[in-house]
């Protein structure tokens, strides 16, 4: 069941991807902002204890949703929904 709520988070992930490229424009900017979150995810990982799977999936949806996908990775967490 984890497994399907994942993969539907990383269609989800693409989904605001296409719509942030649409809004901002500049690809640049979606870069930056993947980064910022590929840092986050292990920053708060390590710091706040969180307990979230750094795997293949958890990574692509921060990478491809960037912070709105470290939030949604982060609640689905918290939720324990997913990635726990």
């Amino acid at each position: 069941m984890a497994k399907t709520i994942e993969l539907g988070t990383v269609l989800l992930a693409l989904i605001l991807l296409v719509l942030l490229y649409m809004v901002v424009g500049n690809p640049m900017a979606l870069l930056i902002n993947a980064i910022i979150a590929i840092l986050l995810l292990f920053l708060l990982n390590m710091i706040l204890k969180l307990g979230i799977p750094i795997n293949l999936i958890t990574v692509l949806i921060v990478v491809i949703g960037g912070l709105l996908g470290l939030v949604l990775v982060i609640l689905l967490n918290r939720l324990k929904i997913a990635f726990y």
